[in-house]
């Protein structure tokens, strides 16, 4: 599985990103709204993780952009600085889980598997 990782902040980026290229899964890890978009374009995904505060392109318009681009693409956004609002409006926007930073991410594993279960 092929994932889209997009967080500013590049500690928690690069600890994601490892602790899932354990599991085998590829990851692309981006660090802006704007290139977030570009790889989307350029690039074919299973899944995408998603900031919500984003410089450049914040995460709420990257996954307007993306649904777009494809909309049956699984999105999980999440944030350490977002409000309720924010978070609702990633849901809206098609988001299918917003999650509260710092999260476990073997429950962020978990939904994965889920998701692949129902789809697979």
């Amino acid at each position: 599985m092929k994932i889209l990782l997009a967080d500013d902040d590049k500690n928690f980026g690069i600890v994601l990103k490892n602790e899932l290229e354990e599991d085998k899964y590829t990851v692309d890890l981006v660090s802006d709204g704007v290139e977030a978009v570009l790889h989307f374009i350029d690039n074919t995904y299973d899944f995408v993780l998603l900031d919500i505060k984003l410089p450049k392109l914040d995460g709420t318009n990257v996954l307007r952009v993306i649904k777009k681009l494809n909309p049956e693409i699984p999105v999980i956004t999440f944030s350490g600085h977002a409000g309720n609002i924010e978070m609702a409006e990633s849901i809206k926007a098609g988001a299918i889980k917003c999650l509260t930073k710092p999260f476990e991410i073997a429950h962020l594993k978990e939904d994965f598997k889920r998701y692949i279960s129902r789809v697979g």
